[in-house]
């Protein structure tokens, strides 16, 4: 059986600025994932 009730989940684990950026699992291409740090990219 599963759990079938609704949660409501509201957190936020880091928040970043709305600009395009890499590292921390986040990447371009698979790029720039592994990076230990959030970086924003350069236009």
């Amino acid at each position: 059986d599963s759990y079938t009730k609704d949660i409501h989940i509201d957190f936020i684990g880091k928040s970043i600025p709305n600009d395009f950026v890499v590292g921390y699992g986040l990447d371009y291409d698979e790029i720039g994932r592994n990076l230990p740090h959030i970086y924003k990219l350069k236009n």
